[in-house]
């Protein structure tokens, strides 16, 4: 390649970087921009990055920040513009040359009701659309969070009230001066709780944040006893009324720490932000039910977009005849399950005729691989072409070192069709920890077939019900 040929290529192709505190007057603008989540606070842009390997790069009027989620598994674009009109069709051919690069569907996250309405006018049955529950920030008035009036704040009432008779204490906002008292709760924190990965990761993130608290513009506050810290929070602003609350630790040994420290936060926020931003609880059942009894008054939805291609309109095809499902359903699928590595199709003419997926699910016995989206089209079944599809699954699950294989059947007659692969019937209900139905659509019908895929895996050890994360 000559160099005209080198800058021609390089004007045409997206360049991506670090993200330094320095170019942050270079994205705030774009971040805020109808901004109401959490995803678009520069702060855990910021601080995140290392996680979740993010880069970004201006071009033509956008800021494009580019995200890995889990891991190397699938990169996702995130899509900015601070036109009034954004013009999605501009941007789109560089972020699916990029995804292309990367071996990727082009996959966009994080977007708002209005940017998914302009994505899907002008670039009409381009995406399937998915809106995930368990990423949706929470969303309070913040003079709720500072006074705690009504009925329903009872609880928390009781809570603070009953802090301030039994300990002696004191709030003060986070300054150079005790970032070095949060950094060792964090690590107090760290040590009660040794085998949590997400905690782990947020500790760098915590590190990082309070190491720049001043240059990221943080607002903060630590909560004393005597001169002990026992809690602290910290955050930053969305936009001009709205206020993004990142993190709050406490230690729970100091009863109703975590409510104390939540409302005088709240009171010691300036007044002009009248909306609090908790950010989201990522399906974690725990964390859900706190935030929940804190009474959001809404919630801001994020959502992604996967650039439909032809072999998905295959499917979306095969799908509907097979199983006559909603739109909905088959979107969300694709949208958060479908990777190449776990799906197999089987074509005839080009076009998909038989197809199986496969959804890697955290469990308490390992990681399992769940067999889901089975179909053939009627014109060629009986001819062995889904036996040929599970069993290249299953091969690739031991190959990968999963510790078993299970499936719920569509219906009963399905059973003995299965036994052949060496699946075994239990009593076992999955529980998915997801907002999607992956089962039948009636629980009770939900018993799964299992196969062990090593030596140390018992099917007689499994309970009544075995909780399922699926891996997106």
């Amino acid at each position: 390649m000559n160099e005209v040929s080198f800058f021609l290529f390089m004007a045409n192709h997206l360049v991506f970087h670090p993200i330094e505190i320095q170019h942050r007057p270079t994205l705030l603008p774009y971040l805020r921009k109808h901004s109401r989540t959490c995803d678009r606070t520069f702060t855990n842009e910021f601080c995140w990055q290392h996680h979740y390997g993010t880069r970004w790069t201006e071009t033509n009027g956008w800021l494009v920040l580019r995200i890995h989620i889990n891991g190397e598994r699938r990169i996702a674009y995130i899509p900015l513009s601070q036109k009034e009109n954004p013009q999605y069709d501009e941007i789109i051919p560089l972020l699916e040359e990029d995804a292309d690069q990367n071996n990727q569907s082009l996959t966009l996250m994080s977007l708002n009701e209005e940017e998914c309405d302009l994505i899907r006018k002008q670039c009409p049955d381009a995406f399937v659309f998915d809106r995930n529950r368990d990423f949706a920030d929470y969303l309070y008035r913040a003079e709720d969070l500072r006074t705690l009036k009504g009925r329903k704040f009872a609880q928390k009432r009781n809570h603070v009230n009953k802090f301030k008779l039994l300990y002696s204490y004191h709030y003060e906002p986070i300054t150079n001066k005790n970032i070095p008292d949060c950094l060792q709760l964090e690590e107090d924190w760290i040590a009660q709780h040794p085998h949590d990965e997400s905690a782990l990761a947020e500790r760098s993130v915590i590190q990082l944040a309070l190491n720049h608290f001043e240059e990221l513009e943080l607002i903060g506050g630590a909560l004393y006893v005597e001169q002990q810290i026992i809690a602290f929070t910290y955050g930053s602003a969305i936009n001009e009324e709205m206020f993004c609350t990142h993190v709050e630790k406490a230690n729970i040994r100091f009863e109703g720490a975590y409510q104390m420290i939540n409302q005088l936060f709240a009171q010691h926020l300036p007044d002009q932000y009248t909306l609090i931003n908790r950010e989201e609880d990522l399906g974690l059942e725990g964390l859900r039910k706190a935030k929940s009894s804190y009474e959001p008054v809404n919630m801001a939805y994020k959502a992604s977009a996967v650039k439909i291609t032809d072999e998905m309109r295959d499917i979306i095809r095969l799908w509907h005849i097979a199983f006559g499902e909603t739109d909905l359903s088959v979107q969300t699928f694709l949208s958060r399950y479908y990777f190449e590595e776990c799906a197999l199709k089987e074509k005839v003419d080009g076009h998909v005729v038989s197809m199986a997926f496969m959804i890697p699910c955290h469990t308490p016995y390992g990681l399992g691989a769940y067999l889901y989206g089975i179909a053939t089209l009627p014109d060629y079944q009986h001819q062995g072409l889904s036996s040929k599809l599970i069993n290249h699954l299953l091969e690739k699950c031991k190959a990968n070192g999963m510790a078993f294989s299970f499936l719920i059947p569509a219906e009963d007659s399905l059973v003995a069709y299965y036994n052949r692969f060496g699946y075994q019937t239990t009593e076992t209900k999955p529980i998915f920890l997801c907002d999607m139905d992956l089962g039948t659509g009636d629980s009770e019908k939900d018993k799964i077939l299992v196969l062990p895929l090593n030596e140390t895996f018992l099917v007689k050890d499994l309970p009544e019900t075995m909780s399922c994360t699926p891996m997106l």
